[in-house]
């Protein structure tokens, strides 16, 4: 039987990035704790069995300039209200339970690592986690286990131990023997240790659907065209991959057998900062500082110069989103920096290709424009990434 508000069983008790330093200069970063052993869950009756609370507090979001990934800033501040999540992600049993009780729709299946096959669970893999799931399978089972994907500022406080704002869940150092990665499949949920709030499996194993839409820092999008997943996953082969800052993304739709995801439940009676969200059992966003470019300052909405408006021309000021554009007049990404974008040959990388990108055995790098145009005109030559950074995607693309 499925137990109450997203919760399952308890879990076993057993290359950097390329880009130079910010020349900027930031608000100061908390010091940050290293969680060399795992961390025992506090007690915490408001949260079911499979749960943990989270204590709320203040944290900044997101990556300093210049370093790793471009959508990771600006980095900015903001609070959390105190919340539950689930110690591991949700497993294939606990899913399947969902699925025989006419609440959830079965996975996708047809990918050779789908943990699900016909309907059943694949030898072995019923403590594995749920995984070729889209995003409305994630956030059907959370709703019907009383609870909701977690926020993208939630997924990120949570993993980086709140205020320490850990590198990785463990603090620094390899992720090897500490989490799930450079393997060809998912791992049992909790096969590597628990770190910050006691929490399993954060980096690794399935990259997780959080609820958002995705969109620039430091507010949440209103709406969009492609939902959040965080969390790196089992076939990672570069530590950058799996630290606490990277986001990626995908249509509503998109599933494959990297994706999984947790879920999350609000605390009865918790206060929210800024104000009750408008979807029920979360709170709404909101900014109290951001490290904006030089030049420009916080003006509660958006960072700008002192003479210039709140919002923008055609935006108007919406609380817990900031300007917002009127969806009337949004129109999905297109590639208009791609005349910006330029390629050159790196054949120190053919080998890399050869080995982990089947039948993509010559390397290129794509650099200017937006990741969103690099990605578009590379996948336009048959590209596939290798590796990612600040303004560059390292790709394996077909023998010419």
């Amino acid at each position: 039987m499925l137990m109450n508000a997203c919760s399952q069983q308890s879990a076993p008790s057993a290359e950097a990035s390329r880009a130079a330093p910010s020349p900027h200069s930031t608000p100061a970063q908390p010091k940050q704790k290293i969680e060399s052993r795992p961390v025992a869950p506090a007690s915490a009756p408001e949260c079911p069995v499979g749960m943990v609370r989270i204590p709320g507090g203040t944290f900044w979001m997101g990556s300093e300039r210049g370093k790793f990934a471009d959508d990771e800033q600006p980095r900015f501040q903001t609070k959390i209200a105190s919340f539950c999540i689930n110690l591991t992600e949700v497993t294939v049993a606990s899913y399947l339970t969902c699925v025989d009780r006419g609440q959830c729709e079965p996975p996708h299946s047809s990918q050779p690592n789908c943990n699900v096959r016909n309907g059943k669970a694949r030898a072995g893999r019923d403590n594995h986690p749920i995984n070729c799931v889209d995003f409305q399978h994630a956030s059907t089972f959370c709703q019907a286990s009383a609870g909701r994907l977690p926020s993208e500022a939630e997924w990120e406080y949570a993993v980086r131990g709140g205020a320490a704002a850990l590198t990785y869940p463990w603090g620094e150092g390899s992720p090897d023997g500490r989490a799930c990665w450079k393997h060809a499949g998912t791992c049992g949920v909790g096969s590597f240790p628990a770190f910050a709030f006691g929490l399993y499996d954060m980096s690794g194993n399935v990259w997780e659907w959080v609820g958002d839409w995705y969109g620039p820092y430091p507010w949440p999008a209103l709406y969009g065209f492609s939902r959040v997943y965080r969390g790196g996953g089992f076939s990672r082969r570069f530590e950058k991959w799996m630290h606490t800052r990277l986001r990626n993304r995908d249509v509503p739709g998109y599933w494959g057998s990297h994706l999984g995801f947790r879920c999350a439940q609000a605390i009865v009676h918790e206060s929210c900062p800024f104000g009750a969200g408008q979807e029920s059992g979360r709170c709404r966003a909101g900014v109290l500082a951001v490290d904006c470019t030089s030049g420009k300052s916080w003006n509660g909405a958006r960072c700008a110069r002192a003479n210039e408006p709140k919002c923008r021309s055609g935006f108007n000021e919406q609380p817990g989103f900031g300007c917002v554009l009127p969806a009337a007049q949004a129109v999905p990404p297109t590639d208009l920096s791609a005349k910006e974008i330029s390629r050159k040959r790196t054949p120190a990388f053919d080998a890399d290709c050869v080995r982990y990108k089947h039948g993509l055995p010559v390397a290129y790098e794509y650099v200017g424009g937006t990741h969103a145009a690099r990605n578009l005109v590379s996948s336009r030559a048959g590209c596939k990434n290798r590796d990612v950074g600040n303004g560059w995607n390292s790709t394996c693309c077909p023998q010419l």
